[in-house]
């Protein structure tokens, strides 16, 4: 039979493993969520790159120079152009709006994108939503031929 102390003394470096162990599964952890959060922000950059020009391509169908007049029916008819332009563009998933602002005879173009992003963590959940907002107008002249 062994002595208490002989049995200790088998034992001896066993809390050593058990940390090493413990450190490799917290190490690539760590890993797997630097890697989903990199993901996150590529998809994030992508969606706003993809809002932005969205907004600029609907903005640049709106000919400034002719709304000038402030004439509400020419608004509303670049606004609903500006509007579908920006859906074409983008092809993703999302809403685009054109307003005037009060009192202005300006059209705002607003494209807001949203995506849902799969990350393989359980116990976080299977997808983040990530969104995207970009507003551009129209420069001065736009498609306008000069002369």
């Amino acid at each position: 039979m062994l002595t208490p102390r002989r049995r200790r003394d088998r034992e001896r470096g066993q809390i050593l493993v058990m940390f090493a162990f413990s450190m490799l599964f917290l190490i690539v952890g760590m890993i797997v969520v630097a890697v989903d959060l990199s993901e996150l922000y590529e998809a994030r950059v992508r969606l706003q790159d993809a809002a932005e020009q969205a907004a600029m391509a609907g903005a640049g169908q709106v000919d400034y120079v002719s709304a000038e007049s402030g004439t509400p029916a020419l608004l509303a008819s670049f606004a609903s152009t500006c509007s579908s332009a920006g859906d074409a563009f983008s092809r993703v998933a999302g809403s685009t709006t054109c307003v005037n602002p009060e009192g202005t005879d300006e059209v705002v173009a607003t494209v807001t994108i949203q995506a849902a992003v799969a990350i393989p963590i359980p116990c976080v959940g299977g997808t983040f939503t990530v969104t995207a907002s970009f507003a551009a107008a129209p420069v001065l002249g736009g498609q306008t031929p000069v002369g």
